[in-house]
Protein backbone atom coordinates (compact mmCIF):
# COMPACT_ATOMS: atom_id res chain seq x y z
CA UNK A 1 0.00 0.00 0.00
CA UNK A 2 1.40 3.50 -0.51
CA UNK A 3 0.77 6.51 1.52
CA UNK A 4 2.18 9.98 0.07
CA UNK A 5 3.24 13.65 1.35
CA UNK A 6 1.40 15.92 3.47
CA UNK A 7 -1.29 17.46 1.29
CA UNK A 8 -1.81 21.37 2.66
CA UNK A 9 0.76 24.18 2.27
CA UNK A 10 1.24 21.70 -0.56
CA UNK A 11 2.20 24.47 -2.91
CA UNK A 12 5.46 24.65 -0.57
CA UNK A 13 6.08 21.22 1.05
CA UNK A 14 4.99 18.89 -1.96
CA UNK A 15 6.83 20.96 -4.58
CA UNK A 16 9.84 20.61 -2.54
CA UNK A 17 9.33 17.14 -2.25
CA UNK A 18 8.69 16.42 -5.89
CA UNK A 19 11.96 18.47 -6.62
CA UNK A 20 13.79 16.14 -3.97
CA UNK A 21 12.35 13.04 -5.86
CA UNK A 22 13.45 14.05 -9.18
CA UNK A 23 16.65 15.27 -8.03
CA UNK A 24 17.69 11.68 -6.63
CA UNK A 25 16.64 10.36 -9.60
CA UNK A 26 19.03 12.43 -11.94
CA UNK A 27 21.72 12.12 -9.23
CA UNK A 28 21.56 7.93 -9.69
CA UNK A 29 21.85 8.42 -13.46
CA UNK A 30 18.76 6.83 -14.43
CA UNK A 31 17.28 10.43 -16.03
CA UNK A 32 20.18 11.98 -17.53
CA UNK A 33 20.01 15.71 -16.53
CA UNK A 34 19.68 16.90 -20.52
CA UNK A 35 16.43 14.79 -20.92
CA UNK A 36 13.71 16.12 -22.85
CA UNK A 37 11.28 14.94 -19.30
CA UNK A 38 13.50 16.95 -17.06
CA UNK A 39 14.16 19.38 -18.78
CA UNK A 40 12.72 23.42 -18.77
CA UNK A 41 11.78 25.44 -21.53
CA UNK A 42 15.06 27.75 -22.13
CA UNK A 43 13.27 29.27 -25.69
CA UNK A 44 12.09 28.70 -28.52
CA UNK A 45 15.28 26.57 -29.50
CA UNK A 46 14.59 23.90 -26.71
CA UNK A 47 10.91 23.64 -27.65
CA UNK A 48 11.45 22.67 -30.94
CA UNK A 49 14.43 19.76 -29.83
CA UNK A 50 13.12 16.51 -31.08
CA UNK A 51 11.87 14.39 -27.90
CA UNK A 52 13.54 10.60 -27.46
CA UNK A 53 11.39 7.62 -27.17
CA UNK A 54 13.74 6.84 -24.67
CA UNK A 55 11.35 6.57 -21.18
CA UNK A 56 12.80 6.31 -17.94
CA UNK A 57 12.46 4.74 -14.38
CA UNK A 58 11.83 7.12 -11.65
CA UNK A 59 13.34 5.60 -8.26
CA UNK A 60 10.80 6.18 -5.38
CA UNK A 61 12.25 5.55 -2.01
CA UNK A 62 10.15 2.69 0.05
CA UNK A 63 8.65 4.66 2.50
CA UNK A 64 6.78 6.77 -0.03
CA UNK A 65 5.19 3.39 -1.41
CA UNK A 66 5.03 1.84 2.53
CA UNK A 67 6.90 -0.80 0.96
CA UNK A 68 9.53 -3.22 2.21
CA UNK A 69 12.69 -1.47 2.68
CA UNK A 70 14.40 -4.28 0.59
CA UNK A 71 12.44 -3.27 -2.15
CA UNK A 72 13.65 0.08 -2.41
CA UNK A 73 13.84 2.50 -4.46
CA UNK A 74 11.04 1.12 -6.68
CA UNK A 75 10.79 2.07 -10.24
CA UNK A 76 7.92 4.25 -11.31
CA UNK A 77 6.71 5.26 -14.78
CA UNK A 78 3.20 7.13 -15.18
CA UNK A 79 1.04 9.80 -16.65
CA UNK A 80 -2.19 10.59 -17.68
CA UNK A 81 -3.71 9.24 -20.89
CA UNK A 82 -5.29 11.35 -23.35
CA UNK A 83 -2.66 14.24 -22.96
CA UNK A 84 -1.22 15.41 -25.92
CA UNK A 85 1.36 12.95 -27.32
CA UNK A 86 -0.28 9.81 -25.19
CA UNK A 87 -3.12 7.95 -27.03
CA UNK A 88 -2.05 5.16 -28.48
CA UNK A 89 1.44 4.79 -27.24
CA UNK A 90 2.99 1.63 -25.74
CA UNK A 91 5.90 0.66 -23.87
CA UNK A 92 8.62 -1.67 -24.96
CA UNK A 93 10.77 -2.90 -22.35
CA UNK A 94 14.18 -4.78 -23.33
CA UNK A 95 15.95 -5.85 -19.83
CA UNK A 96 17.47 -8.41 -18.07
CA UNK A 97 16.36 -10.50 -15.24
CA UNK A 98 17.19 -8.56 -11.99
CA UNK A 99 19.18 -10.54 -9.31
CA UNK A 100 16.60 -10.10 -6.94
CA UNK A 101 14.53 -12.66 -4.65
CA UNK A 102 11.29 -11.52 -6.60
CA UNK A 103 10.75 -8.98 -9.82
CA UNK A 104 7.65 -7.31 -10.75
CA UNK A 105 5.58 -5.46 -12.93
CA UNK A 106 2.58 -3.67 -11.73
CA UNK A 107 0.15 -1.02 -13.38
CA UNK A 108 -2.31 1.16 -11.63
CA UNK A 109 -5.91 3.10 -12.39
CA UNK A 110 -6.17 6.39 -10.82
CA UNK A 111 -7.44 5.08 -7.64
CA UNK A 112 -3.74 2.94 -7.85
CA UNK A 113 -5.91 -0.12 -7.64
CA UNK A 114 -5.13 -2.90 -10.33
CA UNK A 115 -7.88 -3.04 -12.79
CA UNK A 116 -7.31 -7.15 -13.41
CA UNK A 117 -4.99 -10.17 -13.46
CA UNK A 118 -3.46 -8.71 -16.70
CA UNK A 119 -2.51 -5.48 -15.60
CA UNK A 120 0.31 -7.34 -13.37
CA UNK A 121 3.22 -9.33 -14.53
CA UNK A 122 5.65 -11.76 -12.27
CA UNK A 123 9.27 -12.73 -13.14
CA UNK A 124 8.36 -16.83 -13.56
CA UNK A 125 5.68 -15.67 -15.86
CA UNK A 126 8.28 -13.98 -18.45
CA UNK A 127 8.98 -15.43 -21.19
CA UNK A 128 12.82 -15.25 -22.14
CA UNK A 129 14.37 -13.72 -25.52
CA UNK A 130 15.32 -16.72 -27.75
CA UNK A 131 18.56 -17.88 -26.35
CA UNK A 132 18.10 -16.27 -23.09
CA UNK A 133 16.83 -18.30 -19.72
CA UNK A 134 14.51 -17.24 -17.41
CA UNK A 135 16.12 -17.67 -13.87
CA UNK A 136 12.63 -17.14 -11.37
CA UNK A 137 11.59 -20.66 -13.15
CA UNK A 138 12.30 -23.72 -11.26
CA UNK A 139 14.69 -25.99 -12.50
CA UNK A 140 16.53 -23.29 -14.01
CA UNK A 141 20.32 -21.63 -12.85
CA UNK A 142 19.88 -18.30 -10.31
CA UNK A 143 22.67 -17.02 -11.96
CA UNK A 144 21.91 -18.20 -15.29
CA UNK A 145 23.03 -15.98 -18.17
CA UNK A 146 22.12 -14.37 -21.01
CA UNK A 147 18.93 -13.48 -19.15
CA UNK A 148 17.55 -11.07 -21.32
CA UNK A 149 13.22 -10.23 -22.31
CA UNK A 150 11.60 -8.43 -23.93
CA UNK A 151 7.72 -7.10 -22.40
CA UNK A 152 5.39 -4.35 -23.37
CA UNK A 153 3.19 -2.08 -21.65
CA UNK A 154 0.25 -2.08 -24.02
CA UNK A 155 -3.06 1.03 -23.67
CA UNK A 156 -6.07 -1.24 -22.34
CA UNK A 157 -8.22 0.34 -25.00
CA UNK A 158 -6.39 -0.98 -27.94
CA UNK A 159 -6.49 -5.25 -28.77
CA UNK A 160 -2.94 -6.77 -28.24
CA UNK A 161 -1.32 -7.60 -31.51
CA UNK A 162 -1.30 -11.83 -31.81
CA UNK A 163 1.58 -13.17 -31.07
CA UNK A 164 3.10 -10.59 -28.55
CA UNK A 165 4.32 -11.71 -25.26
CA UNK A 166 4.42 -10.85 -21.97
CA UNK A 167 1.92 -7.94 -22.07
CA UNK A 168 0.98 -5.24 -19.11
CA UNK A 169 -1.84 -3.87 -19.92
CA UNK A 170 -2.15 -0.08 -18.52
CA UNK A 171 -5.35 2.01 -18.01
CA UNK A 172 -6.47 4.14 -20.44
CA UNK A 173 -9.20 5.49 -18.36
CA UNK A 174 -10.34 6.30 -15.13
CA UNK A 175 -11.49 3.34 -12.51
CA UNK A 176 -15.20 4.47 -12.24
CA UNK A 177 -16.71 7.79 -13.57
CA UNK A 178 -16.48 10.79 -11.41
CA UNK A 179 -13.05 9.76 -10.12
CA UNK A 180 -11.05 11.98 -11.95
CA UNK A 181 -8.93 11.89 -15.10
CA UNK A 182 -6.82 8.75 -16.61
CA UNK A 183 -4.18 8.78 -14.17
CA UNK A 184 -1.78 5.92 -14.45
CA UNK A 185 1.20 4.73 -12.88
CA UNK A 186 3.38 1.13 -13.59
CA UNK A 187 6.20 0.16 -11.07
CA UNK A 188 8.61 -1.96 -11.29
CA UNK A 189 9.38 -4.13 -7.78
CA UNK A 190 12.77 -5.64 -6.99
CA UNK A 191 12.71 -8.14 -3.70
CA UNK A 192 15.54 -8.31 -1.81
CA UNK A 193 18.87 -7.96 -4.42
CA UNK A 194 21.48 -10.64 -4.00
CA UNK A 195 24.70 -8.94 -2.21
CA UNK A 196 26.77 -6.68 -4.85
CA UNK A 197 23.02 -5.59 -6.73
CA UNK A 198 20.92 -3.51 -6.40
CA UNK A 199 17.52 -2.23 -7.76
CA UNK A 200 19.20 0.75 -9.31
CA UNK A 201 21.21 -1.30 -11.17
CA UNK A 202 18.26 -3.43 -12.65
CA UNK A 203 16.63 -0.36 -13.33
CA UNK A 204 19.29 0.38 -15.43
CA UNK A 205 19.39 -2.87 -17.56
CA UNK A 206 15.62 -2.10 -18.06
CA UNK A 207 15.70 0.11 -21.55
CA UNK A 208 11.73 1.50 -22.01
CA UNK A 209 11.53 2.59 -25.34
CA UNK A 210 7.78 4.74 -26.25
CA UNK A 211 6.23 2.59 -29.62
CA UNK A 212 3.23 3.42 -31.53
CA UNK A 213 0.50 0.49 -30.92
CA UNK A 214 -0.44 0.64 -33.92
CA UNK A 215 3.32 0.14 -35.56
CA UNK A 216 5.35 -0.87 -33.15
CA UNK A 217 7.56 1.79 -34.64
CA UNK A 218 9.37 4.37 -31.63
CA UNK A 219 7.45 7.63 -31.20
CA UNK A 220 8.67 10.60 -28.77
CA UNK A 221 8.32 9.23 -25.08
CA UNK A 222 4.83 11.30 -23.84
CA UNK A 223 5.39 10.69 -20.30
CA UNK A 224 5.73 13.96 -17.97
CA UNK A 225 8.60 15.24 -16.11
CA UNK A 226 9.59 13.30 -13.12
CA UNK A 227 8.84 15.95 -10.42
CA UNK A 228 4.90 15.55 -11.45
CA UNK A 229 4.69 11.79 -10.62
CA UNK A 230 4.26 12.76 -7.33
CA UNK A 231 1.47 14.91 -7.82
CA UNK A 232 0.19 12.37 -9.88
CA UNK A 233 0.33 9.35 -6.97
CA UNK A 234 -0.74 11.96 -4.25
CA UNK A 235 -4.45 12.65 -5.85
CA UNK A 236 -4.27 8.69 -6.38
CA UNK A 237 -4.36 8.81 -3.10
CA UNK A 238 -7.21 10.99 -2.10
CA UNK A 239 -9.27 9.89 -4.82
CA UNK A 240 -9.05 6.61 -3.50
CA UNK A 241 -10.11 7.44 -0.40
CA UNK A 242 -12.75 9.23 -1.53
CA UNK A 243 -14.03 6.82 -3.32
CA UNK A 244 -13.28 3.48 -0.93
CA UNK A 245 -13.32 5.38 2.24
CA UNK A 246 -10.26 5.54 4.69
CA UNK A 247 -7.99 2.41 5.28
CA UNK A 248 -9.34 0.74 8.24
CA UNK A 249 -8.09 -0.52 11.95
CA UNK A 250 -7.86 -4.62 11.68
CA UNK A 251 -10.13 -5.76 14.50
CA UNK A 252 -9.34 -7.26 17.41
CA UNK A 253 -11.26 -8.70 20.61
CA UNK A 254 -12.95 -6.28 22.83
CA UNK A 255 -11.11 -8.09 25.92
CA UNK A 256 -7.89 -10.73 26.40
CA UNK A 257 -4.07 -10.40 25.40
CA UNK A 258 -4.29 -12.51 22.50
CA UNK A 259 -3.41 -11.05 19.15
CA UNK A 260 -4.88 -12.33 15.95
CA UNK A 261 -3.90 -11.35 12.35
CA UNK A 262 -6.70 -11.82 9.51
CA UNK A 263 -6.85 -10.68 6.21
CA UNK A 264 -8.23 -7.13 5.39
CA UNK A 265 -10.67 -6.02 2.68
CA UNK A 266 -8.52 -5.14 -1.02
CA UNK A 267 -10.42 -2.20 -1.58
CA UNK A 268 -9.25 0.07 1.39
CA UNK A 269 -5.82 -0.22 0.67
CA UNK A 270 -3.98 0.73 -2.49
CA UNK A 271 -0.78 -0.02 -3.98
CA UNK A 272 -0.88 -3.93 -3.81
CA UNK A 273 2.10 -5.52 -5.17
CA UNK A 274 -0.32 -8.21 -7.01
CA UNK A 275 -3.84 -8.28 -8.40
CA UNK A 276 -6.26 -9.36 -4.95
CA UNK A 277 -9.48 -10.37 -7.15
CA UNK A 278 -12.33 -7.87 -8.16
CA UNK A 279 -12.97 -4.99 -5.52
CA UNK A 280 -14.86 -4.31 -3.43
CA UNK A 281 -14.82 -8.54 -2.92
CA UNK A 282 -11.38 -9.68 -2.54
CA UNK A 283 -8.64 -9.21 0.02
CA UNK A 284 -5.57 -8.50 0.66
CA UNK A 285 -2.70 -11.02 0.34
CA UNK A 286 -1.00 -9.84 3.54
CA UNK A 287 -2.07 -10.90 7.31
CA UNK A 288 -2.63 -7.59 9.64
CA UNK A 289 -3.25 -7.54 13.39
CA UNK A 290 -3.57 -4.48 15.41
CA UNK A 291 -1.05 -3.73 18.24
CA UNK A 292 -1.43 -2.41 21.62
CA UNK A 293 -0.04 1.21 22.16
CA UNK A 294 1.51 0.64 25.51
CA UNK A 295 2.43 -2.95 25.70
CA UNK A 296 4.89 -5.33 24.06
CA UNK A 297 3.67 -7.70 21.61
CA UNK A 298 5.31 -11.29 20.47
CA UNK A 299 4.01 -12.44 17.36
CA UNK A 300 5.26 -16.10 16.37
CA UNK A 301 5.02 -17.76 12.92
CA UNK A 302 5.03 -21.66 14.39
CA UNK A 303 6.19 -22.68 11.21
CA UNK A 304 8.50 -21.37 8.32
CA UNK A 305 7.62 -22.36 4.63
CA UNK A 306 10.86 -22.86 2.20
CA UNK A 307 11.84 -19.90 1.26
CA UNK A 308 15.03 -18.46 -1.03
CA UNK A 309 17.52 -17.06 0.80
CA UNK A 310 19.53 -15.14 -2.38
CA UNK A 311 22.09 -14.55 0.23
CA UNK A 312 23.57 -17.73 -0.27
CA UNK A 313 23.29 -17.78 -4.32
CA UNK A 314 26.46 -19.80 -5.64
CA UNK A 315 26.94 -20.22 -9.27
CA UNK A 316 25.54 -23.46 -9.27
CA UNK A 317 22.77 -22.38 -7.49
CA UNK A 318 19.24 -23.84 -9.12
CA UNK A 319 15.87 -22.27 -8.56
CA UNK A 320 13.07 -24.41 -6.69
CA UNK A 321 9.31 -24.43 -6.56
CA UNK A 322 10.06 -22.64 -3.22
CA UNK A 323 6.66 -22.28 -0.54
CA UNK A 324 6.83 -19.20 0.00
CA UNK A 325 9.78 -17.33 -2.07
CA UNK A 326 9.90 -14.33 0.48
CA UNK A 327 8.16 -13.33 3.67
CA UNK A 328 8.51 -9.93 5.34
CA UNK A 329 7.55 -8.87 8.77
CA UNK A 330 6.17 -4.85 9.01
CA UNK A 331 5.55 -2.32 10.95
CA UNK A 332 2.69 -0.36 8.77
CA UNK A 333 4.12 3.27 9.22
CA UNK A 334 4.82 6.09 7.06
CA UNK A 335 7.94 8.56 7.94
CA UNK A 336 10.62 10.17 5.81
CA UNK A 337 13.08 9.58 8.04
CA UNK A 338 14.60 6.56 6.27
CA UNK A 339 16.21 5.08 9.27
CA UNK A 340 13.20 5.30 11.28
CA UNK A 341 11.20 3.77 8.33
CA UNK A 342 13.82 1.02 7.54
CA UNK A 343 13.81 -0.26 11.51
CA UNK A 344 10.05 -1.30 11.64
CA UNK A 345 10.88 -4.29 8.82
CA UNK A 346 12.31 -7.94 8.98
CA UNK A 347 12.29 -10.80 6.60
CA UNK A 348 12.68 -14.43 5.99
CA UNK A 349 16.78 -13.73 4.78
CA UNK A 350 17.67 -11.64 7.07
CA UNK A 351 15.79 -12.74 10.58
CA UNK A 352 16.67 -15.07 13.13
CA UNK A 353 14.84 -18.23 13.99
CA UNK A 354 14.15 -20.46 17.17
CA UNK A 355 15.45 -23.41 17.72
CA UNK A 356 12.09 -25.25 17.39
CA UNK A 357 12.14 -23.25 13.84
CA UNK A 358 9.49 -20.72 15.09
CA UNK A 359 9.70 -17.16 13.59
CA UNK A 360 9.24 -14.95 16.74
CA UNK A 361 9.53 -11.01 16.36
CA UNK A 362 9.14 -8.69 19.31
CA UNK A 363 7.66 -5.51 19.10
CA UNK A 364 8.23 -2.49 21.82
CA UNK A 365 5.52 -0.21 22.49
CA UNK A 366 6.03 3.23 20.99
CA UNK A 367 3.63 5.38 22.98
CA UNK A 368 4.69 5.17 24.85
CA UNK A 369 8.40 3.69 24.66
CA UNK A 370 9.44 1.57 27.42
CA UNK A 371 12.13 2.91 29.79
CA UNK A 372 15.87 2.32 28.23
CA UNK A 373 16.82 0.01 31.09
CA UNK A 374 14.07 -2.29 30.28
CA UNK A 375 14.20 -2.15 26.57
CA UNK A 376 17.57 -3.12 26.96
CA UNK A 377 16.45 -6.33 28.96
CA UNK A 378 13.79 -7.28 26.70
CA UNK A 379 16.10 -7.04 24.21
CA UNK A 380 18.62 -9.37 25.90
CA UNK A 381 16.30 -11.86 26.28
CA UNK A 382 14.95 -11.63 23.06
CA UNK A 383 18.92 -12.11 21.68
CA UNK A 384 19.03 -15.45 23.98
CA UNK A 385 15.80 -16.86 22.51
CA UNK A 386 16.67 -16.20 18.92
CA UNK A 387 13.73 -13.93 18.82
CA UNK A 388 13.99 -10.54 16.05
CA UNK A 389 12.98 -7.04 18.06
CA UNK A 390 11.39 -4.00 16.19
CA UNK A 391 10.88 -0.82 17.98
CA UNK A 392 7.63 0.28 17.26
CA UNK A 393 7.87 4.08 16.14
CA UNK A 394 6.23 7.00 18.17
CA UNK A 395 2.35 8.09 17.29
CA UNK A 396 2.18 9.37 13.59
CA UNK A 397 1.30 12.99 13.12
CA UNK A 398 -0.04 14.97 10.43
CA UNK A 399 -2.73 14.31 8.20
CA UNK A 400 -1.36 11.72 5.86
CA UNK A 401 1.06 9.81 8.18
CA UNK A 402 -2.06 9.17 10.54
CA UNK A 403 -4.55 7.80 7.88
CA UNK A 404 -2.72 4.35 8.76
CA UNK A 405 -4.02 2.65 11.81
CA UNK A 406 -1.40 2.61 14.35
CA UNK A 407 -0.08 0.68 16.19
CA UNK A 408 -1.20 -2.20 13.05
CA UNK A 409 1.63 -4.45 11.25
CA UNK A 410 1.62 -6.71 8.22
CA UNK A 411 3.00 -10.01 7.10
CA UNK A 412 3.75 -10.24 3.44
CA UNK A 413 4.14 -12.87 1.51
CA UNK A 414 5.04 -13.13 -2.10
CA UNK A 415 5.67 -15.27 -5.01
CA UNK A 416 3.72 -18.24 -3.15
CA UNK A 417 3.37 -21.39 -4.77
CA UNK A 418 0.47 -22.68 -6.64
CA UNK A 419 1.52 -25.89 -4.52
CA UNK A 420 1.42 -25.07 -1.38
CA UNK A 421 -2.32 -24.36 0.76
CA UNK A 422 -0.81 -22.88 4.04
CA UNK A 423 -0.41 -19.12 2.76
CA UNK A 424 -2.43 -15.88 3.80
CA UNK A 425 -4.36 -17.28 0.63
CA UNK A 426 -5.55 -19.92 2.64
CA UNK A 427 -7.61 -17.44 4.87
CA UNK A 428 -11.49 -16.99 4.23
CA UNK A 429 -11.80 -13.47 3.14
CA UNK A 430 -14.63 -11.17 4.93
CA UNK A 431 -15.63 -9.03 2.05
CA UNK A 432 -16.52 -11.49 -0.15
CA UNK A 433 -20.01 -12.38 1.91
CA UNK A 434 -19.65 -9.18 3.70
CA UNK A 435 -20.08 -4.60 3.08
CA UNK A 436 -16.15 -4.45 3.06
CA UNK A 437 -16.97 -0.87 5.13
CA UNK A 438 -17.82 -2.76 8.34
CA UNK A 439 -14.41 -5.09 8.52
CA UNK A 440 -13.46 -2.84 10.97
CA UNK A 441 -16.27 -3.00 13.42
CA UNK A 442 -16.30 -4.81 17.01
CA UNK A 443 -15.87 -8.56 16.12
CA UNK A 444 -16.80 -11.82 18.03
CA UNK A 445 -15.02 -15.26 18.77
CA UNK A 446 -16.33 -16.70 15.56
CA UNK A 447 -15.45 -14.09 13.37
CA UNK A 448 -11.63 -15.16 14.85
CA UNK A 449 -12.06 -18.51 14.92
CA UNK A 450 -13.34 -18.59 11.05
CA UNK A 451 -11.13 -15.59 9.84
CA UNK A 452 -7.40 -15.12 11.62
CA UNK A 453 -4.84 -17.34 11.17
CA UNK A 454 -5.00 -20.92 13.22
CA UNK A 455 -4.09 -24.59 12.41
CA UNK A 456 -7.42 -24.98 10.84
CA UNK A 457 -6.50 -22.48 7.91
CA UNK A 458 -2.81 -22.05 7.67
CA UNK A 459 -1.76 -25.83 9.51
CA UNK A 460 1.54 -25.09 11.27
CA UNK A 461 2.11 -22.34 9.45
CA UNK A 462 -0.06 -20.40 11.29
CA UNK A 463 0.75 -17.34 12.91
CA UNK A 464 -0.65 -15.80 16.33
CA UNK A 465 0.73 -13.52 19.23
CA UNK A 466 0.10 -12.21 22.36
CA UNK A 467 0.19 -8.88 24.08
CA UNK A 468 2.25 -8.61 27.51
CA UNK A 469 3.17 -6.31 30.20
CA UNK A 470 7.40 -5.78 30.74
CA UNK A 471 6.88 -7.46 33.99
CA UNK A 472 4.94 -10.88 32.32
CA UNK A 473 7.30 -10.46 29.41
CA UNK A 474 10.63 -10.73 32.09
CA UNK A 475 8.65 -13.51 34.02
CA UNK A 476 7.91 -15.57 30.93
CA UNK A 477 10.81 -15.58 28.93
CA UNK A 478 13.46 -15.23 31.76
CA UNK A 479 12.70 -18.84 32.75
CA UNK A 480 13.95 -20.50 29.48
Amino acid sequence: MRIHLTPRKRGGRLAGAAVAVSALAMMLGLIPSASAHTVARAGPAAAAAPRSSACHWLPTPAQVWVTDPVNSPVGLIGGIYGRPGSVGVAYRINGQFTHSTTMSFTAYDNLTDIPGANYVLNDSKIIPDPGSVNPFVPGNRVEATPRNYTAWFWPDSIPVPAGLKNVVLYPTKPAAPGTGAARWNLAMRQYHPQPGYTQIGGMRQTNITAVSAATLKPVPCPLRAPGTYTRIQLASFFAHEKYWGPIQTPPEPATGNKIYLTSAPAAIFLGLDGYPGPLPQSCLQYYVATLPPNKISVITMHKVAEYFNNDLVTPTSIMKDYQIRYQSFAANYFTLNTRLYNSGWNNTDDSVYTSKGEWVTVYLPGDPRLPAAEIAQVRSLARAAHFNVIQFPPRPTGPLASKLPYPSIAIRQKAISSSFPYSNLALPCWSQTHNYKNWSAPKGPAYFAKYASNPRNNGPYYVDGVKMTFAQFISKYSKQ
